[in-house]
């Protein structure tokens, strides 16, 4: 049920959508690409007339220093270590390159692990599953606690309290698993 503005309203009242509309969005865009231009030129141009000390209450950055206190958001810090701990060269090929492609296969794996889980998802998960999975959360664990942790916390008390941790909750979430499909009662209280 579509309305004829035609008819409800007067020639007088309508106007087209050429040119009309469209001169008005070209308008619009214009200023809008005017002021972000006068904003992307008003430092040079404050620096010029010599108020630049309006802008900068600093000294500004510079490029080709980075501090060594930088560290990204947390739930980077794993992909920050890992590409730290990549070697400087190996086999000719750079580390920057290594570290890079590196993230890069992990996340295809990532991608491809509904694909992968879904041939066995009406069987319970196997021993090679498990210490795949198992592997994959400690080293991810471990990395980040590295790389948020002080140098005095080994890598290896790291992987080692990740694998506890993640075994703990696996077998508390079985618990409760089981209580729930049981009909409410413990079986492990027998």
């Amino acid at each position: 049920m579509s309305v004829d503005y035609r008819q409800q309203y007067t020639p007088e009242q309508l106007e087209p959508f050429w040119p009309n509309e469209t001169i008005r969005m070209a308008v619009v865009t214009l200023c809008t690409v005017a002021v972000i231009t006068v904003l992307a030129v008003l430092p040079v141009v404050l620096d010029l007339w010599g108020l630049g000390h309006w802008i900068e209450e600093s000294e500004p950055a510079n490029p080709r220093v980075t501090p060594a206190n930088i560290r990204p958001e947390w739930y980077f810090l794993a992909v920050y270590q890992s590409l730290k701990l990549a070697p400087q060269e190996l086999l000719g090929v750079s580390g920057k390159t290594i570290g890079v492609l590196s993230q890069g296969v992990l996340v295809v794996a990532v991608l491809l692990v509904p694909f992968w889980t879904r041939r066995w998802s009406q069987q319970p998960p196997g021993i090679v599953h498990r210490l795949v999975v198992t592997l994959a959360v400690a080293v991810f664990v471990g990395l980040t606690l590295w790389a948020a942790w002080p140098p005095a916390v080994t890598m290896t008390t790291l992987v080692c309290a990740a694998i506890v941790l993640f075994y703990v909750l696996l077998a508390r979430e079985r618990r409760t698993i089981r209580r729930v499909l049981g009909g409410g009662r413990d079986p492990e209280a027998r």
